[in-house]
Order: structure tokens, then sequence, then C-alpha cells
């Protein structure tokens, strides 16, 4: 198993340059959703996708019950996006290009 950030580096830089606080966050690949708890946990709502089936699941599952009504996750890719003409206030893109 790889651990990236153990020290929480980009979470800290995440926090010091952007306020996430009541906003809507894209998440471009969350993977097993490292950003994804992050993010859940002060934005307003999170729309979370990555084209692995199995690392949404993962994120998914990895989240606090108290968060889940925030995030919305989905199986596709960048390419693929298409989320009904939503706006979003951020985008996060953490190890996914």
């Amino acid at each position: 198993m790889q651990v990236r950030d153990p020290e929480g580096a980009e979470l800290a830089a995440i926090a010091r340059v952007c306020e996430l606080r009541g906003k809507r966050v894209l998440e471009v690949g969350c993977g097993d959703g490292r950003l994804t708890r992050f993010a859940a946990t002060r934005a307003a709502e999170v729309y979370a996708f990555d084209p692995k089936a199995e690392e949404v699941d993962k994120a998914a599952r990895s989240l606090a019950p108290e968060l889940r009504d925030r995030v919305r996750f989905a199986v596709h890719d960048a390419e693929a996006l298409d989320v009904e003409r939503r706006r979003f206030d951020l985008a996060l893109c953490g190890w996914s290009l």
C-alpha cells in the first residue's frame, strides 16, 4: 500500500491558500478519498469522481456517516464530466495528472 503525504503537508497547503467552508468543490480523480474526506469536512458540497470504480467505492466507504450527504461520487474520467451545467467554486486535483 502506498501512503502519500503522511505528514499532511498537501492538506495544510490547501487549507492555507483557499477557504473551503461553504464552497462547492469538484474533485478530479478522487482515488481512495484522501482529499474527499478533507474537503467534505469543510465544504458545503463535493462532487468527487474517478475512472476506477474500485477506488470510488473505497472513497465512499471511507467517508464518515455525518459527511455522506455532502458528497456525490461518480465513476468516469475527466473527459466524460457532465454535471448538469452545475458550477463549482473550486476544483481539487491531487495526484491525478
